[in-house]
């Protein structure tokens, strides 16, 4: 959530004086009459004026409408859910997450209710939203699986060798891996300055160092594969129900390629007018109507 501040505000006074006036003083200045200042006002009469302008402020802002915080459509939706109104509450979830206060979470829940909904294509765009915020979790993973072998949705799960060579891939949250990474890379640093500078040269701190070094790499290749595969190469989902045809070209009177389930998981390569290139798992490639899919 972002928090905006405004900044203190300066006030400069500039003192004036009236130059070749001269002030004549009263040997015997009038006392000032009780209740009044020097310009007249009587102070109950000020005290009045400001009264009434305080309720005046009060009304104004009890009249004003107050819009329900983030937290509170939050509890709506979810009771909305829970009496069956699957639509209103996909509906309040979605002007959570426009708000820009999205949450995996969030997501789980706009999932379930698309889900509900009939909507099973963007249930799955919701799962896997969620699935980058909170991987791992093992309620999102079975409604994921179960979403998608209703469609017929082929799951593009990765390679053995991918899952050998990166096995921390899609098993933490970008941020998490970073810093799990530079921490790693932080500490085995210390332990070769420790051994550098030590002069008894223990043979623990060379264990100690390469059994670091062994998880820097494994971080650190891991990292790189889960950017490139989810931050530098946008991913997208069909959603429209049933199968939405990919053909050669951009045109709708192009010949079908192949065609793609609702739910499938494709990646985003080109977009021309209301067109966008996807590739399936497998590499086939294919140009798609752009309201077919949603980008995660």
């Amino acid at each position: 959530m972002t928090l905006l501040t405004t900044g203190s505000a300066r006030y400069s006074v500039e003192s004036r004086t009236r130059g070749g006036m001269r002030i004549i003083r009263s040997p015997h200045p009038r006392p000032l009459p009780q209740g009044e200042r020097a310009d007249g006002m009587p102070v109950r009469v000020l005290l009045l004026m400001l009264l009434i302008l305080g309720v005046l402020c009060g009304a104004a802002r009890a009249t004003e409408p107050t819009e329900p915080s983030p937290r509170t459509t939050f509890y709506h939706a979810n009771a909305l859910y829970k009496d069956g109104q699957y639509v209103a509450a996909a509906k309040e979830y979605e002007e959570i997450e426009q708000s820009g206060l999205a949450s995996g979470n969030l997501y789980f829940n706009l999932g379930n209710a698309y889900f509900k909904a009939g909507e099973k294509g963007k249930a799955i765009l919701n799962y896997e939203r969620a699935r980058r915020l909170i991987p791992g979790d093992p309620d999102l993973g079975a409604n994921l699986a179960y979403a998608e072998s209703l469609t017929g949705a082929e799951a593009c799960d990765p390679a053995l060798w991918q899952l050998i060579v990166f096995p921390l891939s899609h098993r933490l949250v970008t941020d998490r891996l970073a810093w799990a990474t530079s921490a790693m890379f932080t500490l085995l640093l210390l332990v070769l300055a420790g051994y550098r500078l030590w002069p008894a040269r223990p043979r623990w701190l060379v264990y100690a160092a390469t059994g670091l070094a062994v998880l820097v790499l494994i971080s650190s290749t891991s990292l790189a594969q889960q950017v490139l595969t989810d931050d530098w190469q946008p991913q997208a989902v069909v959603i429209s129900s049933g199968e939405a045809p990919t053909r050669f070209e951009p045109a709708g009177n192009g010949t079908v390629h192949f065609v793609l389930k609702e739910g499938s998981l494709v990646r985003v390569v080109e977009t021309r007018d209301n067109w966008i290139e996807v590739a399936r798992c497998d590499g086939r490639r294919g140009w798609i109507v752009k309201s077919a899919v949603d980008e995660i």
